[in-house]
């Protein structure tokens, strides 16, 4: 921690121009005596930090000492600010995260116009405010060892009460999850956090010693316990389309223009809207289970309009 704190504290007077100690104690939640050292630590490195005596007194880098190429330069830095950007919306009041953003802004001050070759929205359209309070709650609930209570909407659109152990928060396909231990269900579980309503922090737990390996070998192992194999054809019309929904080694070219594609999916409602979504240009071919629901499925939607 001592490491990061100093970078930080080099970055902080860098861009400010003059911080006082006591600025820098409040920043980082540590003693006056604590920075002092810091400073101490700094200057032994060979950055040149220097300190004026009262009133608007503060440390300061000595003029003509460019610390830009302690960090990213331009060209390592473009790709990623507009993830940076969106992230410190997202993330609101995160000190270790806004740390961070110090580290980015100390290069890309002097040339904000240049950054505007990407733009990326990590936010999901229908609850990007929502969805930053969420974030806001689970990084604390995760740094602090706090539990999370909120309610949850499967896939099945059953709603129910969720109290869980947060271990990380994952930004996946598009979809910002929380994986976490779930006392409801007794098991590791990955909650999609569209689904999620009224979060907030509940009691202290202690954490659980589990690799990440183990945990994700828990997800697979469950996501084929609860999946079946099926075989989807598809006409010649979506053609190359179909590598946005499947890998490309899951599909398969025939020699008439049409395509198969074979894959493990849940075995639930979601799985028969997702194949109907594609209209016309999808037939199932396997397993005949998944075919006779499909036609019971459709015959229900297709009663609903003729009364």
């Amino acid at each position: 921690m001592r490491l990061d704190r100093l970078l930080a504290i080099i970055i902080i007077i860098s861009q400010k121009g003059l911080v006082t100690g006591k600025e820098l104690a409040e920043h980082f939640e540590v003693s006056l005596r604590t920075i002092y050292r810091d400073i101490d630590k700094i200057g032994e490195a060979g950055i040149p930090i220097a300190a004026t005596g009262g009133n608007g007194g503060g440390y300061y880098i000595m003029e003509n000492y460019n610390i830009n190429n302690l960090f990213l330069n331009k060209k390592e830095l473009e790709p990623l600010i507009s993830v940076i950007d969106n992230l410190s919306v997202l993330f609101g009041h995160n000190t270790e995260f806004n740390d961070i953003i110090l580290k980015f802004n100390t290069i890309r001050k002097s040339q904000e116009d240049e950054y505007n070759k990407l733009n990326i929205k990590m936010a999901h359209f229908s609850m990007e405010k929502e969805l930053k309070e969420s974030l806001s709650t689970i990084n604390k609930a995760i740094d602090n060892n706090r539990l999370i209570e909120f309610d949850y909407i499967n896939r099945r659109m059953e709603l129910s009460k969720r109290i869980v152990e947060p271990i990380n928060l994952q930004f996946d396909d598009g979809n910002w999850f929380v994986i976490g231990f779930c006392r409801i269900r007794n098991d590791y579980r990955k909650f999609k956090l569209v689904r999620t309503r009224n979060i907030k922090l509940g009691d202290y737990f202690q954490e659980r010693e589990i690799s990440k390996d183990k945990i994700e070998q828990i997800f697979t192992e469950g996501y084929e316990k609860n999946s079946i194999l099926v075989t989807l054809m598809f006409s010649n019309k979506i053609g190359e389309q179909l590598s946005e929904y499947f890998y490309k080694d899951k599909i398969c070219a025939l020699e008439d223009g049409r395509f198969i594609v074979k894959e493990y999916f849940p075995d639930d409602e979601g799985l028969k809207k997702f194949i109907l979504g594609f209209g016309e240009v999808c037939k199932v071919i396997a397993p005949d289970k998944l075919k006779y629901e499909l036609k019971q499925y459709i015959k229900n939607i297709y009663d609903k309009y003729n009364d």
